[in-house]
């Protein structure tokens, strides 16, 4: 049975947005998906940082920051934002067709892999402003003195802005923004982009696209954590493997207040974004599956969908 803690606040989130989808909220909301060392993130509507952990929601107006020797990486949808230790990130503005960045201090490392969403993407520095021409990867840093920003594109095409210019930046080359100057020279490779790469590279083995659009926040792990088949009554199922005995869904997890939507499900499994944020949960056969429902080019997230199908006791 369930307990009235969750049948209540399962409830509470649902009638939540309800009234919150009047107001027609973002249908795209990003993800912590890595947390490596002390990583911390902000809102203006919370009482101060606190620790970032794997599946929390990222939208307009949060900031994230990594201590020294952290990293993280944050997913929207299919483009993947990395920081380095000793940075901080603000997400400006995240909706359907915006995703506007402020590299405070640091370094950050953004992967765009769908160019439908080049026209609505922009970082901004102190000293500039970086957007992509083209499909790709880049690298952009920039000091706690705020006095250079440096910008290694690896693939695609950059626009660079600064200083009163603009300057097309292909892959392989850098651009300094130096006191309004603009200086180019040869990309360089770190340690942070290897690491960057080696996260792509995992992606591209990927086949959950087959069944879920790559802008679905969170279809990256599915493939690790679990295995599809196909349901002539739901459509494609997905199953997470190794679960404890008596599991079930919106269980292990919590729930949090996220502005604009209210309630929402944060859930503590690591493949535990997409499941609880799109499609519902089904029982068959005596084993909960997840059913994403039609594979449409761009999802509408969800606080959390508390939908029992089949589950007697539920």
């Amino acid at each position: 049975m369930r307990s009235p803690l969750l049948r209540t606040a399962a409830l509470l989130a649902l009638m939540t947005w309800s009234s919150v989808t009047l107001a027609d909220t973002p249908a795209r909301v990003g993800r912590v998906s890595l947390v490596q060392g002390p990583v911390t993130i902000d809102s203006e509507d919370s009482d101060g940082p606190a620790d970032a952990l794997v599946n929390w929601p990222v939208t307009s107006e949060n900031i994230i920051t990594t201590e020294r020797n952290a990293r993280t990486e944050i997913r929207i949808g299919s483009t993947a934002v990395r920081l380095d230790g000793d940075s901080s990130l603000e997400v400006v503005e995240l909706d359907d067709n915006t995703l506007h960045l402020q590299l405070h201090h640091g370094s950050a490392n953004i992967r765009i892999r769908n160019p439908e969403v080049l026209d609505g993407f922009s970082l901004e520095t102190p000293q500039g402003r970086v957007r992509m021409r083209e499909a790709g990867s880049f690298r952009v840093d920039t000091g706690r003195d705020q006095d250079i920003t440096v910008v290694d594109v690896f693939e695609g095409t950059a626009l660079v802005d600064g200083g009163g210019s603009s300057l097309s930046v292909r892959a392989g080359r850098r651009v300094e923004i130096d006191r309004g100057d603009l200086v180019t020279a040869l990309a360089v490779r770190t340690g942070f982009d290897d690491w960057s790469r080696m996260r792509d590279m995992q992606d591209e083995r990927v086949v959950s696209y087959r069944y879920v659009t790559r802008e679905m926040t969170g279809y990256e792990d599915l493939d690790r954590y679990g295995s599809w088949s196909d349901s002539s009554e739901y459509g494609p199922l997905w199953r997470p493997r190794a679960l404890p005995t008596g599991w079930a869904p919106y269980r292990d997890g919590r729930w949090t207040w996220v502005a604009p939507w209210g309630w929402t499900w944060v859930d503590n499994a690591p493949w535990g974004y997409a499941p609880f944020h799109y499609g519902r949960w089904v029982m068959v056969n005596q084993r909960w599956c997840w059913a994403p429902g039609r594979n449409i080019g761009r999802p509408v997230w969800a606080p959390a969908l508390v939908g029992w199908v089949g589950g007697g006791g539920w």
